[in-house]
This record gives C-alpha cells, structure tokens and sequence, in this order.
C-alpha cells in the first residue's frame, strides 16, 4: 500500500475539499470521486517509481495496480486513459519511447522494431506523432504491441530535430545515393530509404554526427542496431 507523507495528504484532500466546499457540495459525481483518487494514486506511484526522470514501467504495470486496487486491468487502462485527459502528466514520449528500445526485439527477416508499450496515453502520443509524419502504426490484436520498420523509426529521429537539423541529415542521406538507380527522393524518407535497399548501419553511422546529442529517439536505435550488428 501506498504511504504518503503528511504534506502530500495535506494536498490530496484540499484537492478533495475543492470539489465539495465551494457551493458544489453532492455535485460530483462517483466516477468523478474514483478518478480524482486514481489520479492521486498514479501522481504518487509514478513519483515513487522515477528514476532521473526515468519511469519503471514494470512497477506500475496494470497488472499490479489492478492487484493493489482491486479492479480488472481494462479498467485500470481506461482510468489511465481517462486520468490524462483530466489530470495530465507531462512527459517526454521520445524519451520514453528510447527507452523502451532497450527492450525492444529486431527482426532481421523484416526490418521491423517490435516494442511492447506498457502504457495507453504513450502508445497513443507516439501513434499521433507518427501519423501526422503520413506514416502508419500496424494494428496488432495485443494493442501494447508497436511494430515498425526501423526506416520509420529513423525518420521518426529526423522529425524529432529542429528544420535545419532535419535538412542537414536528409541532405547526408541524400549524398550516398547519387549514383544508385533508385535515387533517394526524401519525399517520404522511410519510404525512400527502403526503396533504396539502404544499410541501416551505414546510414547511422553517417548521420551520427548531424544529430543533436539530445535526440534521445536518434540515440536509442543506434544503441540498438549497434548492440545487433556487435552480436551482444
């Protein structure tokens, strides 16, 4: 169970006092009360659970907070759900995508990054992101599951830059298909660097030095790929 510091309850019931004490007494409703409480909840969990702004996944899986709360992990992924649409957390998708990379499995045979996202609203801030690039998410029937040609991923990191960086490293990739036939065209770039057949170590390490060291998305497939073609 979870124990909070006498300040913290301190701050949770004025939270709660706030919605009974201000003429609006009997109003809230008891899906409203059980969701101010989760919210409360996962604000600890996930405070108790950071690490230099690196969250444990594992330790607030839904199937232990279902286990703690009593309740079905389909329901702890719609309060999830419904919690960030009331009572937002900031955090950084990229971030937390990269690393989730650590995890990941590579498919030789496809090209493709397999990833399991423990939680909704990042699986959905990453499909957002990767929907407005005009690429798409493959619908797997496990929804934790995100599948991706590592392509994608690498355009991802392109997207994730400032304009000039993301001209800069374009204008590289660009330089090492001059004189193939199926000339790299950068409309699409995961499209484009299929098409070509290219060397995703080789792009990588060519384009190491354009990306900014903070492109945590950028950093986490090269720590990937590496850790693959090193046989680790």
């Amino acid at each position: 169970m979870l124990q909070f510091t006498d300040k913290e309850k301190i701050e949770n019931f004025d939270k709660i006092t706030k919605m009974f004490y201000e003429c609006n007494f009997g109003e809230m409703s008891k899906s409203e009360i059980e969701l101010l409480m989760f919210s409360i909840y996962i604000d600890k969990l996930i405070k108790n659970e950071s690490n230099d702004s690196e969250l444990n996944y594992n330790n607030i899986s839904n199937y232990k907070i279902s286990k703690e709360l009593g309740i079905t992990q389909m329901r702890v992924d719609n309060l999830k759900i419904k919690k960030q649409l009331k009572y937002p957390i900031k955090f950084d998708w990229q971030k937390s995508l990269a690393i989730l990379l650590d995890t990941a499995k590579y498919d030789n045979a496809s090209k493709k990054i397999i990833i399991n996202i423990p939680d909704p609203n990042l699986y959905y801030e990453i499909q957002n992101f990767i929907e407005s690039t005009n690429n798409y998410i493959e619908i797997q029937l496990n929804k934790k599951i995100l599948q991706l040609r590592v392509e994608v991923f690498i355009e991802l990191a392109i997207y994730c830059e400032n304009e000039k960086n993301q001209k800069a490293i374009i204008k590289k990739i660009k330089e090492q298909f001059k004189n193939d036939k199926n000339y790299f065209e950068t409309k699409n770039v995961a499209r484009d660097l299929i098409s070509v057949g290219a060397d995703i170590t080789t792009i990588l390490a060519n384009v190491s030095t354009v990306f900014s060291p903070t492109n945590y998305l950028f950093n986490g497939i090269v720590k990937m790929i590496g850790t693959l073609n090193n046989g680790i």
